[in-house]
């Protein structure tokens, strides 16, 4: 009987195939919309060429470093209104 993946930490994020979640979400958006446009083959390329991409700018960041990224580069609208948490548009905080 094999067992199944046993992860090196328990803050180890989730992987499908060779990839990252996040990664993997970028990879399939990209060429769904290669697939879409009657491109496949070009979209499978710019998928993975993107993922790649992706993977080797997060390298050594944190795991939700893309959740980070889009809450300073993002429009503040698109989230959620905490009252801790300031809009992402006011950078300099007073008291």
């Amino acid at each position: 009987m094999k067992a199944g993946y046993i992860p090196r930490t328990l803050d180890q994020q989730e992987k499908f195939l060779l990839w990252d979640i996040d990664q993997f979400i970028i990879a399939i958006l990209i060429m769904g919309t290669g697939v879409s446009l009657g491109m496949m083959i070009g979209g499978i390329v710019a998928g993975s060429v993107s993922a790649w991409q992706y993977g080797k700018f997060k390298a050594g960041k944190h795991q939700k470093f893309a959740v980070h990224a889009m809450y300073w580069w993002l429009p503040s609208s698109l989230f959620v209104k905490t009252r801790t948490t300031p809009s992402s548009d006011q950078r300099y905080f007073l008291g």
